[in-house]
């Protein structure tokens, strides 16, 4: 279980902050790796397909499935291409084994295109000043 947060007012969000990542405009997917926390950017057409189900409103709670190369949100499917995809779900797995609470919200980071919002995932809970808490998303890592 990952408990989810989104923001009171739509485009706040938290700094991602320091971090490794080997971003290409090119890619569906760029992780960015912190201390404690891993994240991803969506390409435009990942994000308009995925954002509802990650982040909506209301009481869905939806199942989210990383296994053997693929990423499965509810009825969509995206099959994990390139070693940079590989690795994201590798130290996504080992930060599920860090701690039994993982918490889920956005962030963003000026390194990269205005408006690029980062799905973080972390150990550490964001502030409620900021973050509301939502139904919470079911992860099966089934490696």
């Amino acid at each position: 279980m990952i408990r989810r947060y989104s923001a009171y007012y739509a485009g706040w969000c938290l700094a991602f902050g320091e971090h490794e990542s080997d971003y290409d405009e090119q890619r569906d997917i760029n992780w960015l790796f912190g201390d404690n926390k891993v994240g991803f950017a969506l390409s435009s057409e990942l994000r308009r397909l995925l954002y509802r189900e990650l982040f909506c409103v209301g009481d869905h709670s939806p199942r989210v499935m990383m296994k053997s190369g693929l990423f499965q949100v509810g009825r969509f499917s995206y099959k994990l291409r390139n070693e940079q995809d590989l690795l994201g779900v590798s130290k996504f797995s080992k930060l599920f084994k860090q701690s039994e609470d993982i918490y889920m919200f956005q962030t963003s980071h000026f390194c990269y295109p205005t408006g690029r919002r980062i799905t973080t995932f972390s150990i550490k809970k964001p502030p409620f000043i900021i973050h509301k808490e939502m139904p919470p998303l079911y992860l099966n890592l089934g490696e």
